[in-house]
């Protein structure tokens, strides 16, 4: 049963102890505040790699799945207006993206009421001080003002670095490619190139890799292998044909190709030119493509266009393990 928020958020603030964080005084480098944290891409790689994690996002789904698979205590608030508190060494997020996705086609940038989400994460990098911050989104999101103006409020404690990540580079099968922004503070000697540098590459997976044995597994809700009926997928064939951009047919031997919420944009099996699994990828499939293991599970409640667009959003935590690793073994070296 999903804790009311009273009991969940009583349970984090016994936790945190409501520390306050000035400078780098009492921060505890092992502790990560994950802001608009989602269903825990981010957040997932850093659990495993030893931290101790707390999630805040407003979407209560993304918290009970979160908690669900033991990322790490989770907040539910909107951090529009929220301010944190605790001895977090780390903080990390990707606040919401649509204001920049080419896939939003109506209000952008400064018309889109998210935008100020980003002003939020830096807000509390301002306030809490962190030894290291990482933020994730769409690559569109280099060119914004606001954005611009965010970095330059912590630059002067912080050495910044902005990297192009494709997914797939580091051992995913997905060829989605985020922006990712780190800082570490200017007391920790060394810099966010030299993080960037020490992450270790590998080959991508294909998607063959990810999803082959589930090619003859019927629909199975036990483990998520699920998708739309799609009955109207005959009237985007042009879409597919002339490579819309979200409309893809995937191919056995490459990577994914980066995909928005499967519910809304149909992407599809690789058999589907064959006549055979004429469907759009299972919930369990997208989930493997984009890295995440199969005892990555949702609670009960969560609706199948929920989940997609939760993992949509996420970041592979075949990254962020790599990310959060790295981290750990510069901060304890």
């Amino acid at each position: 049963m999903w804790p009311s928020q009273q009991i969940l958020n009583q349970n984090i603030i016994n936790t945190l102890g409501g520390a306050t964080v000035i400078k780098n005084k009492r921060t505890n480098p092992l502790k990560v505040a994950d802001l608009f944290c989602g269903m825990g891409g981010l957040g997932y790689g850093f659990v495993k790699a030893g931290f101790n994690v707390t999630g805040f996002d407003k979407n209560e789904k993304a918290g009970m799945t979160y908690v669900f698979n033991r990322i790490g205590n989770f907040i539910m608030a909107d951090l529009i207006d929220y301010n944190i508190c605790g001895d977090f060494g780390i903080i990390i997020g990707g606040p919401p993206c649509e204001p920049w996705s080419r896939l939003n086609v109506r209000r952008r940038r400064e018309k889109h009421p998210l935008r100020a989400c980003v002003k939020a994460f830096f807000r509390e990098i301002r306030r809490l001080h962190p030894l290291i911050f990482v933020m994730e989104n769409v690559l569109a999101i280099r060119s914004d003002q606001l954005f611009k103006r965010c970095i330059g409020q912590v630059e002067g404690d912080y050495d910044i670095c902005m990297q192009v990540i494709r997914y797939s580079d580091y051992g995913a099968a997905t060829a989605r490619r985020r922006l990712f922004v780190i800082g570490v503070h200017l007391s920790l000697g060394f810099s966010a190139q030299e993080l960037f540098t020490a992450i270790r590459r590998e080959r991508p997976r294909t998607v063959r890799e990810a999803i082959f044995d589930l090619r003859d597994r019927k629909w199975d809700p036990s483990i998520d292998h699920v998708w739309p009926a799609a009955r109207t997928i005959h009237k985007y064939r042009r879409y597919y044909e002339t490579g819309k951009y979200g409309w893809y047919i995937l191919e056995w031997d490459r990577p994914a190709p980066s995909f928005g919420n499967i519910a809304k944009t149909y992407i599809l099996h690789p058999d589907a030119p064959t006549g055979k699994n004429v469907r759009p990828i299972s919930v369990r499939e997208a989930l493997r493509i984009m890295g995440f293991p199969d005892d990555f599970k949702f609670p009960n409640g969560i609706g199948m266009h929920t989940k997609y667009e939760m993992i949509a959003d996420a970041v592979s935590p075949v990254f962020s393990l790599k990310l959060a690793r790295v981290i750990k073994s510069l901060l304890i070296q």
